[in-house]
């Protein structure tokens, strides 16, 4: 595997893709949350600044930029095994060090409770928490789920490959997205990537289970964590922000006293991962926090 191109790796007979880059001991897995635009693209600015140090591998879910759709229901189990499934095929061995962005965080969840052996630590990075407040504000009705499809629909038919753009929207764009670490060829590749709908409808769709069956499974003990949540003042009005303190409270609580939380002050929910420049404050975090469980 190139660290610049990645690999397709047949993953239960269909395509997933995976990218890799740096050689260190340490394996951190970055796992994208819902709807991440081609995540191994979208993470690729962090996953250079960690390669300096760690082996670093990002994963496009079924459904997410150049992996295939996928057939098989957005379970726990199914997202679990076709984690273990890729990494195995992409020459990668356990223990490794999951990285979950979002909604990603469920499953990590799941996948240490039933693998303990195979994960070294958790990084949740503005994790989705795994309380039964979350787990009600996740479950759609049959309106929000037609509303998701009809909104993606239409976010998706304006797309098209960046270089069919006029040359002056080529240029702002450039000027936006190279500054903040990204590369020409990534960006012209994820423009010819849109996810896949009918996936990701499915996978919201399934989230609120996701997260109850995960709260019958228990952290296992002395499994080191650390949380890297978003400042929530910087994005919630007023009167949403202590609702969705006592959220995080709640999930800080599921954790355990194994658990470390640090705010990445100024980020939000959207950017803490790409776009704006909080690598500096997660990477020296992720180090003094491996640096502490080897």
């Amino acid at each position: 595997m190139t660290a610049e191109i990645g690999m397709l790796v047949k993953v239960q007979r269909k395509n997933m893709y995976v990218r890799q880059m740096g050689s260190g001991e340490r394996t951190i897995v970055l796992l994208p949350g819902l709807a991440v635009p081609m995540p191994t693209v979208e993470f690729a600015p962090l996953m250079r600044e960690l390669a300096k140090k760690h082996t670093v591998c990002a994963i496009d879910f079924f459904g997410y930029g150049l992996s295939d759709s996928a057939d098989t229901p957005r379970t726990n189990e199914n997202y679990v095994e076709e984690i273990r499934e890729a990494l195995t095929l992409s020459g990668l061995k356990p223990p490794y060090v999951l990285m979950p962005y979002s909604c990603a965080g469920i499953y990590c969840e799941y996948y240490a409770a039933k693998y303990p052996e195979e994960v070294a630590c958790l990084i949740l990075l503005d994790s989705s928490p795994t309380v039964e407040g979350f787990a009600d504000m996740m479950a759609l009705t049959e309106e929000d789920i037609n509303e998701m499809r009809i909104a993606l629909k239409s976010e998706y038919e304006i797309l098209k490959p960046l270089e069919e753009y006029d040359q002056a929207f080529i240029d702002e764009y450039y000027a936006e997205y190279l500054s903040h670490g990204y590369q020409k060829d990534e960006l012209h590749v994820q423009s010819k990537a849109p996810n896949d709908i009918d996936t990701l409808v499915a996978q919201a769709s399934a989230l609120s289970e996701c997260v109850l069956e995960v709260m019958t499974m228990p952290i296992p003990k002395g499994l080191p964590i650390l949380s890297l949540q978003s400042d929530l003042e910087e994005q919630l009005e007023d009167a949403e922000v202590d609702e969705y303190k006592a959220i995080y409270k709640a999930h800080m609580e599921r954790l355990g006293t194994q658990a470390e939380h640090i705010t990445i002050k100024g980020s939000t929910h959207g950017n803490i991962y790409s776009h704006s420049d909080y690598r500096e404050p997660i990477c020296q975090a992720i180090d003094a926090f491996l640096e502490r469980t080897e």
